[in-house]
């Protein structure tokens, strides 16, 4: 079994639990990291203080948010096994991390006020979810979880300095009854 050396590699993020009976973790990593681990198919895990590499799974990454994920990992195939691995560190290379200090990231958003030009402030956002491609904002608007879903189409304004942003939501979203 190959192992690589701690010093040589990020921690990124742990697998917190099982996710189906069928092998499958729930990846709970830094949020900066989510471009890395689009493109990188091997993850470091940390076994008895060692790194061992586990290759992903043919479509084996699926975001859940900014910073959770659902990973399936090649011979990991039923939950016996992905307990086992439940609480273990995951790291990736340093050579392989992915630094996008131009590219903004969604996960940035995460805090800033949404806001709409008929409606006005919303609420904060609290998270970004990405559901196959489709990203939708949670936030709490009048005492309730609702989710808008956001594309660039919709985006009015994005403040970065003033923490935030002005989308057109979609008609009829927001009406709670």
């Amino acid at each position: 079994m190959e192992t690589i050396e701690k010093n040589t590699c990020q921690k990124i993020g742990y697998f917190q639990k099982p996710h189906g009976i069928r092998g499958a973790l729930s990846l709970i990593f830094e949020p900066q990291y989510d471009l890395s681990l689009e493109e990188e198919p091997t993850l470091f895990l940390e076994l008895d203080g060692l790194l061992v590499p586990y290759f992903l799974a043919d479509e084996g990454l699926r975001f859940r948010s900014a910073e959770s994920a659902i990973v399936q990992l090649d011979w990991v195939e039923n939950e016996e096994q992905a307990r086992k691995l439940s609480g273990v560190s995951v790291f990736l290379k340093e050579e392989d991390l992915i630094h996008s200090e131009e590219e903004f990231s969604l996960h940035r958003l995460i805090s800033f006020k949404l806001s709409d030009p008929q409606i006005g402030e919303i609420g904060t956002i609290e998270r970004v979810e990405d559901f196959g491609g489709n990203l939708l904002f949670q936030v709490q608007y009048q005492g309730k979880e609702v989710l808008i879903p956001f594309n660039e189409e919709l985006l009015v304004k994005l403040d970065e300095n003033e923490r935030t942003i002005v989308i057109q939501c979609p008609d009829g979203i927001l009406d709670l009854d």
